[in-house]
């Protein structure tokens, strides 16, 4: 089965991962993790899929943790539940995999389930090799928001998989805000301890899986006859399009690596994606205002706004610096 996690502004991008895993897959359940309220939903549009709502698995911690988090963050924090909630409500599922809304599914996921075979938890790493440029996002960066990305999992059914998620939810849950300074970064910061921690962790490097803004300065696409191929030496599995169809959205939006008006092969792949969406249903619920998470995203500055904030900063980094005179009366 597939899970994704989404409030209904991001109604639109989920159908459109469901529909491409359904094409490949259709006998296998996708299942809609909801962190909003169903009853927001207008009436003229409905979910063709089950779903399983943040209230569901959170309960009477949903009303303060709506209140401590983002909607970004709120969705982080509920996924470890979710996940488990999704394996209690189907107990003839061996394999869950999760992805977020942002993902499109271009080959069958066979890859991924045979790898599971022989795994617990299956991760996918924002890079496979170090930059030789000075760009950002680069290493150091990627210590602070996590080496493996939580927007794509695996998981195999298995007591150790139990003990895995009571685990990465016992952390995530009260600890999932993004705070650099703390350590914490959502839901994907405290996978880098799993392959330590627990057994059957694989780590992919397939440079076919999970194609997304953060690692395209290592993959060329081109599309052929048998669709899509990466670095010409294998197909496209899955891509993720967080940060390229909002620049805004996800956790580089001052990334520098990247040009799309550089990369026409990246450019073709995203009009594609987009042509994918129910538009009229998308300029509808992007109006929504997510139900939980009251705390609001932080805003994206750019050009001269975040060069003044920059400025002012430095200022007051100046100003805390400098010892005052003491004044003795």
């Amino acid at each position: 089965m597939l899970l994704t996690i989404c409030t209904l502004r991001q109604l639109p991008q989920a159908l459109a991962l469901g529909e491409s895993f359904r094409q490949h897959h259709p006998d296998l359940p996708f299942v809609v993790g909801l962190a909003d309220d169903p009853s927001h939903l207008p009436a003229s549009f409905s979910i063709p899929y089950p779903i399983i709502t943040v209230a569901d698995c959170l309960g009477e911690q949903l009303s303060a943790l709506s209140a401590r988090y983002t909607p970004v963050e709120l969705a982080a924090a509920c996924k470890p539940a979710l996940i488990r909630t999704a394996f209690e409500r189907y107990p003839a599922v061996s394999y869950l995999l999760y992805a977020d809304p942002s993902v499109y599914i271009y080959q069958p996921l066979t890859p991924v389930f045979d790898k599971l075979a022989d795994h617990t938890l299956v991760l996918t790493p924002h890079i496979t090799r170090s930059p030789a440029d000075a760009h950002f996002p680069d290493e150091k960066y990627f210590q602070n928001t996590g080496l493996y990305s939580a927007d794509f999992l695996a998981f195999r059914r298995s007591a150790e998989t139990d003990r895995l998620l009571t685990w990465w939810q016992d952390r995530v849950t009260p600890r999932a805000v993004i705070d650099y300074c703390e350590g914490l970064c959502l839901d994907q910061i405290w996978l880098m301890h799993t392959p330590a921690f627990f057994n059957g962790v694989l780590v992919v490097k397939d440079p076919g899986w999970h194609v997304a803004l953060w690692n395209l300065h290592e993959r060329q696409l081109a599309q052929g006859p048998a669709g899509w191929q990466v670095n010409a030496a294998g197909p496209l599995l899955f891509a993720n399009f967080k940060g390229l169809h909002n620049p805004d959205d996800g956790l580089f939006p001052y990334q520098n690596r990247f040009r799309l008006s550089q990369r026409p092969d990246v450019q073709q792949l995203l009009q594609q994606y987009r042509s994918r969406w129910r538009q009229p249903a998308y300029k509808e619920l992007s109006r929504l205002h997510p139900a939980y998470g009251i705390r609001p995203e932080p805003v994206v500055l750019r050009g001269w706004r975040r060069i003044l904030v920059g400025y002012i900063r430095k200022v007051n980094d100046f100003i805390d610096s400098v010892p005052l005179p003491v004044l003795n009366r």
